[in-house]
This record gives structure tokens, C-alpha cells and sequence, in this order.
């Protein structure tokens, strides 16, 4: 009976060891999550990408990434420069304006210098995989029932068919929803001579939406949009065919945006965009980052895969968070990414 006692209490005393050597480790393990912060982006294949970036980094590089919700643009690049942000997920160079004055290195895709920088270094960079291309659209029945149409040069002769009570003998264009994204739409249809207005609705959302209700009822109109985006999945649209693209240097804020009339930008379409994600390097560069860099230096996210992601998410209604763990229980891709 004493054994048996003595025994139990022994039992008792390694049980309660264990337990409180457990609960010590995983206090530890709690500890030793690295921090850092991740802006939320604007538009929903923004959040994609980073919801990937942010679950691997979450799931399997012990991180815990805060989230702060800031709109793209400029003070985006700011804040991330300042130290404010860590780093942001697939900036667009044709949108971005600040990478060429922040960034100092080449960007590379699949083992190729696709841009080179020579700004100030207060941002580093690089390709998330994403590659991105910009136009006008208009519907496939629009161009159907117009034989005549063939391109942005005649928008004019239909103008009235894409004109409102707003836009009075002018047409209107559904354009880039958000001023911060640097599409300069009404500068460009004025230097084109394109006789339309272009209309700023706020949100991506609110765009796609407008226009996805004039799609079901047949109604024409012009369409600013990029691809991927889930829309085209679901409507035959027809891109306009802007001019090239081509760079203009007294485009900037520091000029004054002097533009170069209609030769160059912003008097054409988009540049091919091969996305970035960008971060701050003082902040990247300490050690215990490393394996977060390197897993972006690695990460190669696919339009193919994000394009099937968007419909999960605008038309299935599945959250980002959903749609990227399901990508991620599909796929073995990712694991390839890893430092």
C-alpha cells in the first residue's frame, strides 16, 4: 500500500514536470515567432498574392504577420521606406511611379533582368510572379453588332452608344477605380483625342460591378481592367488596343507632369508588368529574416493559379484565407519556394 502510494505520488510529480516543461515550450515557441507587418492591398488579386506570401510565412517559417489595411499608392511606398510597414505584394511598376526613385537593383524573372533600377535603395524588390497587362474593354457583343469597330482609334464614331446623362455628347469610361493607382485616365483620353469621361467609382468592387450589370443587359461600354481578373472568366470581352507603351521622363510628380503629347506615356496603353513584392531593406536585411527573403526571392505565384483563386473568391464567395489554403491543400508548388 506505501509502494502504491509512493508510486502515484511519483506519477503525479513527472506528470506535473512534463506539463509545466510543456507549457514552458510552448511559451518559447510563442516567443520565438518572428514579427513582421504586411499591408492589406486594394484590389482582390492583390490580396491573394499576399495571402500566399502570408500563409507560407505564417505556416511554415514561424511567423506572425500583422496585417494593416493601407491603400496603394505613393504613401504606401512611403510608409514601407519609413519602416512603418515591412513589405506589400505585388506592386504593378506601370502604377507604382515611386519604384523607379525608391528601388536600386535589377528586377529578375525566371533568370532574366526584366527592369533595372537606380533610385535611392530605400525599397528592395522582387518579382512575385504575377505578370500583369492593362487595357480599355469593351464587350464582345458591342464589337459583334459594330463591324466597324476596330480598335481604340473608333471609339469616337460610337461615343453616343457609351454616353449618359452625366457625360451629356461625350462617352463614358468605367475607369481605374482608385485615384492612387496612377492610371491617369482622363489624361489620356485627352491627349488621344478619345471624346469620353472618364469616372473614378472608388473601389474595384463598385467598378466590376457597374459593369457587370450593363453586361446583362447588352449594353455597351468601356471598361479600364487588367488581367488576371475574374471577370473575364465569366464575360467575352475585347481589349482596345491602346498604343504601346512607351516611357515618358518628364511624366513625374518632381516635373510637374510635364507629358510627352501623344508620343508616349501616358498617350498609350501599359507596360507588360511583371509584378513585385517590395519590402524595407533595413528591416529584411537583419538575420533573422533571412529565410523570409529568401523565400521571396523564390516565390513564383502563377496567373494561372490566382485567375482560378478570384473566381473561388468573387464568384463562389469564398474568403481569400479559403480560397488560398484550398490552392495550397491542392499543390505541391509552393513547397518549391522554400528556403
Amino acid at each position: 500500500m506505501r509502494i502504491s502510494t509512493y508510486l502515484k505520488s511519483v506519477v503525479v510529480l513527472v506528470l506535473s514536470s512534463l506539463f509545466l516543461f510543456t507549457a514552458c515550450d510552448r511559451k518559447e515557441e510563442v516567443a520565438e515567432k518572428k514579427q513582421l507587418t504586411a499591408a492589406v492591398a486594394d484590389w482582390t488579386g492583390g490580396e491573394l498574392t499576399c495571402q500566399v506570401a502570408v500563409s507560407i510565412l505564417e505556416q511554415e517559417l514561424n511567423y506572425d504577420i500583422e496585417r494593416i489595411v493601407f491603400p496603394s499608392g505613393t504613401g504606401l511606398w512611403e510608409a514601407i521606406a519609413a519602416g512603418d510597414i515591412d513589405f506589400a505584394c505585388e506592386s504593378w511598376p506601370s502604377y507604382a511611379e515611386a519604384d523607379d526613385v525608391m528601388i536600386n537593383m535589377d528586377l529578375v524573372y525566371d533568370g532574366k533582368v526584366v527592369k533595372s533600377y537606380s533610385g535611392d535603395g530605400s525599397i528592395d524588390a522582387y518579382t512575385s510572379g504575377i505578370i500583369g497587362m492593362s487595357d480599355y474593354y469593351v464587350p464582345k457583343y458591342f464589337v459583334d453588332a459594330n463591324p466597324d469597330f476596330k480598335d481604340w482609334k473608333d471609339l469616337n464614331k460610337f461615343k453616343a452608344q457609351f454616353a449618359n446623362a452625366e457625360t451629356g455628347d461625350k462617352g463614358r469610361l468605367i475607369g481605374c477605380p482608385v485615384a492612387g493607382w496612377n492610371c491617369h485616365d482622363q489624361k489620356r483620353l485627352d491627349l488621344l483625342g478619345i471624346e469620353f469621361e472618364a469616372v473614378e467609382l472608388g473601389t474595384e468592387v463598385a467598378a466590376v460591378a457597374e459593369a457587370q450589370a450593363a453586361y446583362d443587359r447588352q449594353e455597351p461600354f468601356l471598361l479600364y481592367l487588367w488581367e488576371p481578373h475574374f471577370f473575364f472568366g465569366k464575360n467575352e470581352m475585347v481589349g482596345v488596343k491602346l498604343p504601346d507603351y512607351k516611357y515618358c521622363d518628364s511624366f513625374t510628380e518632381s516635373n510637374n507632369w510635364q507629358d510627352c503629347g501623344t508620343s508616349a506615356w501616358p498617350a498609350t496603353g501599359w507596360d507588360k508588368d511583371y509584378t513585385m513584392n517590395y519590402m524595407n531593406p533595413a528591416k529584411m536585411s537583419q538575420p533573422e529574416h533571412s529565410q523570409a527573403v529568401a523565400f521571396f526571392k523564390k516565390m513564383k505565384f502563377s496567373n494561372t493559379d490566382q485567375a482560378k483563386m478570384l473566381v473561388r473568391v468573387d464568384t463562389d464567395g469564398l474568403t481569400v484565407e479559403q480560397a488560398v489554403q484550398e490552392w495550397k491543400d491542392s499543390t505541391n508548388d509552393w513547397k518549391n519556394w522554400l528556403p
